[in-house]
């Protein structure tokens, strides 16, 4: 069955504005003279810089060339980022003056290293958690926040020694994820190619929105609320 692509153009214009916002909580403000002492990131292939690499099962793969000719730092070789040089989070990064984040699935992302922030994100990967199946196995926006929730965040509590209600407000979230849904959920999935974008798009935010609510945690008999991924605009 022909899909008219046509009449999805606008909503996935919008949804790359919508993806690459940066969200914070409006009270939650560095309090480092108004920088960010790093950035966590999550999304797909847009902001991957090597998590899928050594990921067993999976196509999705940047780790050969002419991926990261351009690079310019280091020897030419391919940094398993999906892209010649340097991609959007690496630009974020040195307009906000911090150092090349390092991904999550490196095996030297420890220590002092990801005092900066780490990035999650995987190529192919969507918000729906079924997104990227056709690429094998990649990590999903909700395994990406599982990552930082239950491995990164509890290292960085303790190599600052303090609690994440203190740690997160001087981090920048950064997401960028959705192109990957409406291509392999939407525009070449024949089970969807009756679904209008409008009704696609509202269950995409829908479960965006749960992927980022507010979460509760208990620390030290209090209750804490911090968001799972800030938006701020830089």
């Amino acid at each position: 069955m022909a899909i008219n692509l046509s009449k999805h153009l606008r909503i996935i214009v919008s949804l790359c504005f919508f993806a690459f916002a940066c969200f914070c909580s409006a009270n939650n403000k560095p309090r480092n003279g108004g920088g960010f002492k790093g950035m966590f990131i999550f999304g797909s292939s847009v902001v991957d810089n090597g998590n899928n690499n050594n990921l067993k099962g999976s196509t999705s793969k940047a780790n050969f060339l002419p991926y990261g000719i351009d690079f310019n730092v280091g020897p030419i070789k391919p940094t398993g980022r999906f892209s010649n040089g340097k991609n959007v989070a690496d630009l974020i990064g040195d307009h906000l003056k911090l150092p090349l984040i390092p991904s999550f699935a490196n095996t030297q992302t420890q220590g002092d290293s990801i005092l900066y922030g780490v990035n999650f994100a995987s190529g192919g990967s969507g918000i729906f958690n079924e997104t990227g199946v056709i690429w094998g196995k990649v990590i999903s926006l909700h395994e990406q926040i599982t990552n930082f929730e239950g491995v990164t965040l509890p290292k960085l509590e303790s190599r600052l020694r303090s609690q994440r209600d203190k740690i997160l407000p001087d981090y920048l979230f950064l997401v960028a994820a959705g192109n990957n849904d409406y291509t392999f959920q939407l525009l070449l999935s024949p089970q969807n190619a009756s679904q209008s974008a409008q009704a696609f798009a509202a269950k995409l935010i829908d479960f965006y929105s749960v992927q980022l609510k507010v979460r509760k945690t208990s620390i030290n008999h209090k209750t804490v609320y911090y968001p799972s991924a800030c938006m701020r605009r830089i």
